[in-house]
């Protein structure tokens, strides 16, 4: 009997999964055709590409579901960020515990070149949108790919960093590429950092003042969710719902669960960080006033 060696059985067992997540992605079927030849190609020979329909130099475009398109960089990360956006649909399970009880405002955070608004946007059909993402180049990406989703006429884009002050801020590279773009220290001149609370507000001036709606906050800031979350007082009131990316490196898991712990507010947890995760991409639900629950509580004793 043939014996398959198990490294060629498990790199079997890995490329048929992800054959069906490709196939049960948002990308058209045109879109999966380029896609599975892209991965065949690895360095996008063009003699593999031969026929398909020419996409500018150095870039890469995706037909979406809903006749929309997606812009990438070639020999960039914008491939790593579209296969864990659209292919891993790692913000997907998130996305779909949130229950709003009005209109959604999303509110995106360290948005990249637009690919986790495109993809939150399709799941929650936000009212308005306000992303923001403090890299130039990325942020060129970003317009494009809100152009492409037909997604302008409802969003806000701002190139800054958020935090919780006002301010400017130096751009670092972590050494991740374009999708690891840090804050850096305060400047006098630079991007500039903009408050949470003012980022938010812009999204509740897009034609929702007045109404009753349900804001749902992505935050994948590469560490600087630290300033955030040790102010969380400060901006919970307005926000309902967190995506969240949590970098252990910058807040630890004990701070973290401090930072909620100092809140107003019970905050539920969706998903699970393990003790030693150095990333861990969670949801967060704010849940009712703890002055409230604690009062109901001793009345009833």
């Amino acid at each position: 009997m043939l014996q398959v060696p198990m490294s060629i059985a498990g790199a079997w067992r890995r490329g048929y999964k992800k054959i069906g997540r490709i196939a049960a992605s948002e990308l058209a079927l045109a879109g999966k055709f380029r896609y599975l030849l892209d991965l065949a190609a690895g360095t996008f020979l063009p003699s593999l590409r031969r026929g398909l329909p020419a996409t500018r130099r150095g870039y890469r475009e995706y037909r979406m579901r809903g006749d929309i398109s997606v812009l990438l960089r070639e020999n960039s990360t914008d491939g790593k960020v579209f296969e864990e956006i659209f292919i891993e649909k790692t913000y997907a399970p998130l996305a779909r515990a949130i229950t709003p009880k009005a209109p959604v405002i999303l509110i995106d955070l360290g948005a990249n070149i637009g690919l986790s608004a495109i993809a939150l946007a399709r799941e929650l059909r936000p009212l308005a949108m306000v992303v923001v993402e403090p890299d130039r180049e990325n942020f060129a990406m970003l317009e494009e790919n809100m152009r492409r989703a037909s997604l302008t006429d409802r969003c806000t884009a701002v190139q800054a960093f958020a935090g919780v002050e006002r301010g400017f801020a130096e751009l670092v590279d972590s050494g991740n590429g374009a999708w690891g773009m840090r804050m850096g220290a305060p400047t006098q001149a630079g991007i500039p950092v903009l408050p949470l609370e003012e980022i938010i507000d812009m999204g509740r001036r897009s034609g929702t003042i007045g109404r009753n709606v349900t804001v749902v906050l992505k935050c994948d800031i590469e560490g600087a969710e630290t300033h955030l979350f040790h102010r969380l007082p400060q901006w919970e009131d307005r926000v309902h719902y967190v995506i969240l990316e949590l970098h252990t490196e910058f807040l630890s898991l004990q701070e973290f669960h401090a930072c909620l712990d100092a809140s107003r507010y019970h905050w539920r947890i969706e998903g699970a960080i393990p003790p030693d995760a150095v990333l861990a991409v969670i949801g967060l639900e704010r849940l009712e006033w703890k002055a409230t629950a604690q009062s109901q509580r001793a009345a009833g004793s």
